[in-house]
């Protein structure tokens, strides 16, 4: 099977790339931005911009199913831009399937966003629950699975929708500005301090990155003949005051909170129910969030150490 993962450099790429080569029915083909950055040199990789579609076209020719895990904003980049929203990832998304769909390519996936796409809940939502989302991020990952049901309907390009909550773990970039856990990890590990947006109360679900990358692969050995939408969530929906507190568990060192003004692309709450994913794979353990966390935390401070 010839596999294709754009956004191969990001968080979640490099660990799907390590977990697809476990199969070695799996030819991979990576696609992202700059130098390449896995490990295994005898992958091929490709440099591409997705905002040109001329540069990627000819690589898909051979390509059974695409993993499609690249977006060039964060919630709060485009909160005051909206058209950069449509600018930077909606178009290129579209032109991306119009291309794909003349090919053999048999399926899509497509990671979007749990914690925008629901907006607020006050009880847990499904993967037919109502859809409110109030940021140009959230409004444009609905979007775009909107136009997977468009193109499954006018060219038959089968997909997977996998509405990821918040991502942490070992080897997150927080550049960016996404990762809060690994964040508050940096933070106290370096600083001693981290800040909290708002009053602390806001819930999010978290779920590691080995969990992520081990559950995607699940599109890879399934048929390709019918589209699925999952929540892929844990079973840790948490106030960061919760998550605080964990936090103070784990780590040996003693740090302070600052809370500042809450961000008005922030969602006050998100309860997920994963029930849906977890009978797809009956036998998955997930990881708890204490055994992420502390994971993650010594992995961070080795590095920081070095």
């Amino acid at each position: 099977m010839n596999i294709a993962i754009i956004g191969a450099n990001g968080f979640i790429g490099k660990h799907l790339t390590e977990a697809l080569t476990k199969s070695p029915d799996n030819k991979l083909f990576l696609f992202g931005k700059g130098a390449p950055n896995h490990s295994n040199k005898n992958i091929p990789y490709y440099d591409i911009d997705i905002r040109q579609p001329d540069e990627w076209l000819p690589h898909f020719s051979k390509i059974d199913l695409v993993y499609y895990l690249v977006s060039l904003s964060i919630p709060s980049s485009t909160w005051d831009k909206p058209v950069t929203e449509i600018e930077m990832n909606l178009i290129p998304f579209i032109n991306f399937l119009e291309c794909i769909s003349k090919l053999q390519v048999k399926k899509l996936v497509f990671i979007s966003s749990a914690g925008t796409i629901y907006g607020p809940t006050d009880e847990k939502v499904n993967e037919d629950s109502n859809k409110n989302p109030f940021s140009p991020y959230g409004i444009t990952k609905l979007t775009m699975e909107y136009f997977l049901n468009y193109f499954k309907k006018k060219n038959n390009l089968n997909f997977d929708i996998y509405r990821v909550s918040n991502v942490y773990g070992v080897g997150q970039d927080t550049s960016k500005g996404l990762g809060i856990i690994n964040t508050f990890l940096e933070k106290i590990i370096n600083e001693r301090v981290i800040h909290v947006f708002g009053d602390g109360q806001h819930i999010r679900n978290y779920i590691y990155i080995k969990d992520v990358a081990e559950i995607l692969c699940l599109s890879s050995t399934t048929p390709f003949n019918a589209s699925h939408v999952y929540n892929l969530s844990s079973d840790d929906s948490l106030s960061i005051k919760e998550l605080v507190d964990i936090l103070k568990r784990v780590v040996t060192e003693q740090f302070d909170v600052v809370y500042k003004d809450v961000r008005g692309s922030d969602n006050s709450a998100i309860l997920l129910e994963n029930a849906k994913i977890k009978k797809a794979l009956p036998n998955y353990t997930l990881t708890g969030i204490e055994e992420g966390i502390t994971e993650t935390y010594l992995q961070i401070k080795a590095n920081t150490a070095h």
